[in-house]
């Protein structure tokens, strides 16, 4: 049965080429047609009014709604996404629980993905800032380091105290230090 149905050719629908009124005539399917149509569209609330109608109307059941909704708020365009779901709720009141806990749960998981890009800019400016801090430090270390090198070779080869003090910076007791 299924190699029957897939054997042979189906019409393919363009929504795009539908009318709005037209496409209100599709009872269970209007929904989906309606928002695919429009979901590129560069601000939902230019159909508002027939989302409204179809979601009232009554003929998809309670989980196609909440998809459509939940694929509206998250692939549609509108300059105030916040606006857009208030005139939907205040249009169509039944759907207000369904409508906050989509707008909800968007929202966090907008924060969590916030969350996290941050945290990942933390660790990215931390890495930086301590490689920063250990190539000051190594240099720090370095030029101690051959301060140190250049008394001990200043006092094998019989210098004055005050000339490698005056030469590497270092304290007199440092060096002194260096002679045992």
């Amino acid at each position: 049965q299924a190699a029957r149905l897939y054997r042979q050719a189906f019409p393919l629908v363009d929504v795009s080429v539908l009318s709005d009124e037209e496409i209100l005539t599709h009872k269970g399917v209007a929904l989906m047609e309606l928002v695919q149509k429009h979901i590129r569209c560069r601000d939902m609330q230019e159909w508002l009014l027939q989302l409204v109608e179809l979601l009232n109307a009554g003929y998809n059941t309670t989980e196609q709604r909440n998809v459509v909704l939940r694929y509206i708020l998250l692939n549609g365009h509108t300059p105030d996404l916040s606006q857009f779901v208030h005139q939907l709720i205040e249009q169509s009141p039944e759907h207000e629980t369904m409508l906050m806990t989509i707008a909800e749960q968007l929202e966090q998981k907008g924060l969590e993905r916030g969350i996290k890009q941050g945290i990942e800019q933390g660790i990215e400016q931390g890495i930086e800032q301590g490689i920063e801090q250990g190539i000051v430090q190594g240099r720090e270390e370095g030029r101690a380091e051959g301060k140190l090198e250049t008394a001990r070779a200043l006092l094998r080869h019989g210098v004055s105290l005050d000339i490698i003090v005056t030469s590497t910076g270092l304290s007199r007791d440092k060096i002194e230090m260096l002679k045992h």
